[in-house]
């Protein structure tokens, strides 16, 4: 008979996302994790693996916050897409100033500016993340386009991703200034280009 877990494998992992997320990936040691987790290092690796498998499994959590935090906005279906992009935007900037007001900032663009970003299986879920992202903007897009709302000459591929590289723009841009009033205008540029 094998050993009962003495955890909650998921809060398991909300608290490593957290402790990934305050320090970075490559900061972070096993005995941080186990000392964060309040967890023996045996049960760590029979639960978990090691520390890269752990990371993967937070990355993976994130990502599904990210829907839950503001990506779920996209999906909508609205009679003003303008105001949708501009309210999907403007939770974006809360997100993105609550981060960097405790000092963390996006934890997949911090994932993405590091050394591990290099690593082939967490390389993979950057790109399957900012990809996720990329092919909601696009569906929204092509919904806002079948109501003739679309201004912009541009397609619709390429506006997708201005509007993801805009929102990861916001990211890093939150983590250098309090002012939401730059953030705002950087949002509102990207919006009067779409509609």
């Amino acid at each position: 008979m094998g050993r009962h877990k003495e955890f909650d494998q998921e809060k398991a992992i909300d608290q490593a996302l957290d402790l990934f997320w305050e320090k970075g990936y490559e900061s972070t040691s096993i005995q941080d994790l186990c000392d964060h987790l309040g967890i023996h290092r045996g049960s760590l690796y029979d639960t978990f693996g090691d520390k890269h498998e752990l990371f993967l499994a937070c990355l993976d959590r994130f990502s599904a916050r990210t829907d839950e935090n503001y990506n779920y906005i996209l999906k909508e279906d609205s009679d003003s897409p303008k105001e949708q992009l501009e309210r999907y935007f403007s939770r974006v900037m809360d997100v993105s100033l609550s981060n960097a007001a405790r000092g963390r900032g996006c934890l997949m663009t911090n994932t993405t500016l590091g050394a591990v970003a290099y690593v082939p299986n967490v390389a993979s879920r950057i790109d399957a993340h900012y990809m996720h992202t990329e092919g909601l903007l696009f569906s929204f897009l092509m919904r806002a386009q079948n109501k003739g709302l679309v201004r912009s000459k541009q397609s619709l591929r390429q506006l997708a991703r201005f509007l993801n590289g805009v929102k990861q723009g916001v990211h890093v841009m939150a983590r250098t200034t309090a002012d939401r009033g730059v953030l705002e205008d950087i949002c509102a540029v990207a919006v009067s280009t779409v509609f």
